[in-house]
């Protein structure tokens, strides 16, 4: 299968290199979104966000975000755009995958 997606982004490089790109620059605005959510949770003594932030950072991080708006907007934004950022690739390696999992499975090379 890992030939498959291989095989599918050296042939689609037009659709895959820029989503790549996008994504890149998505994970890093939801990575610095997500450390600063988590100072700010911490720092505002919400000990279980923090934590939660800490332990699952790509939902927790939105969900502070969007439950906590006042506490910092320049971080909800860096996250919330950051997912907006990655999920194109994410769509289009979910949807590959989908079709790669209903072609039939090849033959096992040394089969007795």
């Amino acid at each position: 299968m890992l030939n498959a997606f291989l095989e599918f982004y050296t042939q689609h490089q037009w659709v895959a290199l820029p989503l790549a790109m996008l994504s890149a620059v998505g994970v890093g605005l939801m990575w610095m979104g997500w450390l600063t959510l988590m100072i700010t949770a911490f720092g505002q003594k919400l000990w279980l966000w923090g934590f939660v932030i800490l332990l699952l950072p790509v939902p927790a991080s939105q969900c502070f975000a969007l439950s906590h708006r006042a506490l910092n907007p320049w971080a909800n934004r860096l996250v919330l755009w950051g997912l907006l950022l990655s999920l194109p690739i994410l769509v289009l390696t979910a949807w590959w995958g989908l079709l790669a999992l209903q072609q039939p499975m090849p033959e096992p090379m040394f089969s007795h």
